[in-house]
């Protein structure tokens, strides 16, 4: 009986583990057309005005319609944070829509701009990116409004 219990905890544990998330890129990326068919607000974490600016600069340069207010309704924002972790520094970036996870992309940063310039490439080639469009949102938005 204690081997059965074991057993079961043992797969309860390994499945809980936690992990990174990965982007995928898409197997058909957007067109930069397709990308800059929605809009995208900026969210700074990271409390710095020329990081931001860079960011910014960066995701314009890969096609992304980068607004400087908040999203409305069906927008996209994505949000930009440094954090220290064991492996060293990195940059982040999250994309959700009307509050609903998209993608989420992570650079070693090193304090260039280059880190930066990977995640806005990340992102806009990602799947998550390429099913938002294409399916006009995500799942979950669909099933919030009654589509």
């Amino acid at each position: 009986m204690r081997i059965g219990v074991a057993s079961v905890l043992a797969a309860l544990l390994a499945g809980c583990a936690a992990g990174h998330w990965r982007s995928r890129s898409a197997n058909k990326p957007l067109t930069r057309s397709e990308l800059s068919s929605r809009n995208l607000s900026v969210a700074d974490r990271a409390h710095d005005p020329a990081l931001h600016a860079a960011f910014v600069r960066a995701l314009a340069s890969e096609g992304f319609t980068v607004v400087a207010h908040p999203p409305y309704h069906e927008d996209l924002e994505v949000t930009l944070t440094i954090a220290r972790t064991p492996e060293g520094v990195i940059a982040m970036a999250t994309l959700r829509s009307d509050g609903f996870f998209m993608d989420e992309t992570h650079a070693p940063f090193d304090g260039t701009d280059a880190a930066l310039a990977t995640l806005a490439k990340t992102l806009a080639v990602s799947q998550g990116m390429a099913e938002f469009v294409r399916n006009s949102g995500t799942p979950e938005q669909k099933s919030f409004s009654g589509q």
